[in-house]
């Protein structure tokens, strides 16, 4: 065999595997995502007390093995892709790397804002993505040894950080019951006393909501003007403040992993079948257990507050959610190397087209919870079932698009914004984010 035919070999292993990691990955995360679509925002789980029914198999199969990770796998394709996107644009000398770079972190935060703004769906990531996008751009020619060890010292600051909230929440506790005490006497309270215990309130009807909120959650989704406004509000909410910071600076850890692990050819598909079995094993037999620890102590936490279930959840979620991530590049890229996936077209192709198959969700799922009145109507399981259906349709879109096409509508959108008319060329490199990159 020909040094030139090794080379494509590996070339379209790289492909493969990394449309069938983003194909399994935008999938999985509509798993995440249509509990808040078709339920209401504030209750992401079957009704306390937990009991082995099928929306609660369900949850926990939802909650050990996709929660996080999945939007763990794609934030470290995403890193990957834009790595990918720089070196293919200096390499082939399209346009300015930077210029490219700039414009497509715009594009995307653009994106995010139709989402939320037309699509109805304000828990999108796109412009989380694209505000992370420039914070990168410090370690595009970093080393994986400093991509890792950067984003490893992050991550365990960031876990500790998160095991802190626990003395936040036993002080808002103690103030909130301080509070109604005075409330009991009929004094006046402050104002900080006052928001203690409607921060308590608000807890509580998380965790056991009235018929009343129910109620008026659904309505609030179900007429359209007070939909835009519940979108709008809420996507503030998540992308604004400490809460935009925190998800932008989760984002950066997984793209620095990500871009460390496809310099090391491990989301490439190139390592050996037996490395991608380790670090399957490695990654579920640590990452699934913490998690399975964590969730019991807070399912069994319904009842009230309990001090080391927070810390010990807000320690570990980050590390655990990490090897999970791990454990899934491990197993799907074991799968496919040794041939029992097939050629895997459906799920790469989904992959190829992440971006239009990311917005298709969207637009599945208004349609169906706000425009036909279905929300709040089906329990956890019908949810999962649900989102198998949209797999299937936009599969199947996915599919027979590009029998015609060589990229997705949206792909095609972002793309062109970024490269300008020079991106209707020839394409045949697929970058880890849903777009296409010349090769």
């Amino acid at each position: 065999m020909t040094e030139q035919a090794t080379r494509s070999i590996a070339i379209n292993e790289r492909i493969d595997t990394l449309d069938l990691l983003r194909g399994v990955a935008i999938c999985s995360i509509l798993l995440m995502n249509i509990p808040d679509m078709g339920g209401i925002w504030e209750i992401t789980r079957p009704p306390y007390p937990a009991t082995w029914n099928i929306d609660w198999i369900a949850y926990g199969v939802q909650r050990f093995l996709f929660e996080g990770s999945m939007r763990g796998l794609f934030t470290l394709l995403f890193g990957s892709g834009m790595l990918v996107m720089l070196r293919k644009t200096e390499r082939d000398g399209m346009a300015a790397p930077m210029d490219v770079f700039v414009r497509r972190c715009i594009a995307l935060m653009f994106l995010g804002l139709v989402q939320f703004l037309i699509f109805l769906w304000p828990g999108e990531i796109l412009y989380n993505y694209g505000m992370t996008g420039f914070f990168i751009l410090a370690f595009r020619k970093a080393k994986p040894k400093t991509l890792l060890i950067v984003a490893l010292t992050l991550l365990t600051l960031f876990s500790v950080a998160g095991s802190t909230q626990a003395f936040g929440i036993k002080s808002q506790i103690e103030s909130a019951a301080k509070a109604e005490k005075l409330v009991a006497q009929h004094k006046p309270l402050t104002k900080d006393q006052q928001e203690a215990i409607d921060a308590k309130k608000k807890m509580d009807e998380r965790r056991n909501p009235s018929a009343q909120f129910i109620a008026d959650e659904v309505k609030q989704r179900t007429h359209l003007v007070s939909l835009i406004g519940w979108s709008a509000k809420t996507w503030w909410e998540d992308n604004t403040g400490a809460a935009g910071v925190f998800g932008c600076f989760e984002s950066f850890i997984f793209m620095l992993i990500g871009m460390a692990l496809f310099r090391m050819r491990i989301l490439t598909g190139e390592r050996g079948l037996g490395f991608y079995v380790r670090l399957a094993l490695i990654g579920y037999g640590i990452g699934i257990p913490l998690r399975i620890v964590s969730n019991l102590l807070q399912w069994k936490m319904a009842l009230g507050f309990d001090f080391f279930t927070v810390m010990f959840g807000g320690l570990t979620y980050e590390p655990g959610r990490l090897l999970v991530t791990l454990g899934h590049v491990g197993l799907l890229c074991s799968l496919f190397k040794a041939g029992a996936l097939g050629r895997a077209w459906p799920a790469r192709a989904l992959g190829r087209m992440a971006l239009t198959t990311y917005s298709l969700q969207s637009i599945l799922t208004s349609i169906l919870f706000y425009g036909f009145g279905m929300l709040n109507r089906f329990g956890f399981a019908g949810l999962m079932a649900t989102a198998i259906g949209i797999w299937v349709i936009t599969g199947v879109f996915a599919v027979l698009w590009l029998r015609s096409h060589q990229q997705g509508p949206a792909e095609w959108v972002l793309r062109r914004i970024a490269y300008g008319r020079r991106a209707d060329g020839p394409t045949a490199l697929s970058g880890p984010d849903g777009t296409l990159a010349t090769a």
